[in-house]
């Protein structure tokens, strides 16, 4: 593996507006289509970020991300090196979600790494990166408070509705889409008291394959107009590429007879990009709940001591990573030690001629182990810390050339350091 700098190019809510995020809102074609073309890659996409991971100083990221998203660079960010493999190890942890804590993110990260080795484009260095980053998450979310007892984005749009509508037992709930963030929302408002939940998708059989799953019934989409006028809760989360749900439609829901019995309409629109136009909130009657809005209600939820000790973990281990990785440009030295050494016990172990051959190479690996183990480990450290010096003596002393490989010394017996 070759030592090299990570970069990370992306979005977030903590630097990007709702609406500037949508434009980097990619399907997952496109996520695999970017993955194959930068060759080694991670993709982490949410409903809150669109975070792309590679080798280099995160020039070639950016130019890859702006191009699909046809975009602006209004609202990217760039980290690099050690701060990289922090903000991912961040990630992870739920440091930077909207919510903090929130559980998602850590499947969130496991589905990107599924992508990238998909198509390839993990290498050891980003796959080790990606390892540890889960790794981290887990960690954190045993050794502290992250995540305990805190509010997911299921349950802070739970509590806005019911702070908004007074309560929400027999409240007539619509939800339209599919997805898991979706699901867990829509579940979370029918057990705090939601009734007569409606299910309506452009696909009538994930429409019934929700319903099922969540004790409501499915409604076709084409009946979505009277189901808005029925609904006091609508909860969106679509794939669509823009909003459907206009001020227009909303305001003729408004209209029908049948909705003047409710007091309020609230409408949570977790999707990204947006399922409802940002003008809907100009209607009388009607509150419009973005994921913005969500961050705002969630956002206090968690103790400084308790960000303060996650954080302390993953710096701890952004720094183990970074030197993990430094000392990477070790082992082309270490392997050619080992090779050479293991050539000459191997051509004196023949020229012997005495013995049980087998049982003397186990002898000659064993000795040859605790012989190196020291020297090994120096030439890591050495490594880690920077210290090329270390491995050019090292180079010197053993005869070994700079890309690791043995020099030749004339020696029969032996094929180039290979036993």
């Amino acid at each position: 593996m070759t030592r090299y700098t990570i970069s990370v190019v992306g979005v977030s809510h903590r630097t990007a507006h709702l609406a500037e995020r949508e434009r980097f809102a990619f399907s997952p074609s496109v996520r695999r289509r970017l993955l194959a073309e930068s060759g080694v890659g991670l993709m982490v996409v949410t409903c809150n970020r669109t975070e792309l991971y590679g080798p280099g100083d995160g020039a070639e990221l950016e130019r890859r991300l702006l191009s699909a998203a046809k975009g602006e660079r209004n609202g990217l960010f760039i980290h690099r090196g050690e701060a990289a493999a922090r903000h991912l190890f961040a990630v992870a942890a739920g440091l930077d979600s909207m919510v903090l804590g929130e559980p998602q993110i850590l499947g969130q990260v496991k589905r990107a790494m599924a992508e990238a080795r998909e198509v390839g484009a993990l290498d050891g260095v980003l796959d080790e990166l990606v390892r540890r980053a889960l790794t981290v998450g887990r960690r954190v979310r045993r050794e502290t408070d992250l995540g305990r007892g805190l509010p997911s984005i299921p349950k802070v749009a739970t509590g806005m509705a019911r702070l908004i509508l007074g309560g929400l037992a027999g409240r007539r709930m619509l939800f339209i889409g599919t997805g898991k963030l979706g699901d867990l929302t829509a579940r979370t408002l029918k057990g705090a008291g939601a009734t007569a939940v409606a299910v309506t998708n452009r696909t009538p059989a994930s429409a019934e394959e929700l319903a099922h799953r969540i004790g409501a019934r499915a409604e076709p989409f084409e009946e979505l107009d009277r189901l808005l006028a029925e609904a006091d809760i609508v909860l969106t989360c679509t794939a669509a590429e823009s909003p459907f749900l206009t001020r227009e439609r909303v305001a003729r829901a408004m209209a029908v007879p049948a909705a003047h019995a409710r007091d309020r309409l609230v409408i949570i629109d977790i999707a990204v990009p947006r399922d409802v136009s940002a003008d809907v909130r100009e209607l009388p009657g009607v509150r419009l709940c973005d994921l913005d809005d969500l961050r705002e209600w969630g956002s206090e939820a968690v103790s400084p001591e308790t960000v303060e000790a996650a954080r302390a973990i993953v710096d701890h281990e952004a720094r183990d990573f970074t030197a993990w990785q430094a000392g990477l440009s070790a082992v082309p030295t270490i392997r050619a030690l080992q090779t050479q050494v293991e050539g000459i016990l191997a051509a004196e172990i023949d020229r012997t001629g005495a013995g049980d051959p087998e049982a003397l190479r186990l002898f000659g690996r064993r000795l040859l182990n605790k012989l190196l183990h020291h020297p090994m480990r120096r030439l890591r450290d050495g490594a880690a810390s920077g210290d090329e010096r270390t491995l050019e003596l090292a180079r010197e002393l053993f005869g070994l050339e700079r890309d690791g490989q043995p020099e030749t010394d004339g020696q029969k017996g032996v094929d180039n350091g290979r036993a």
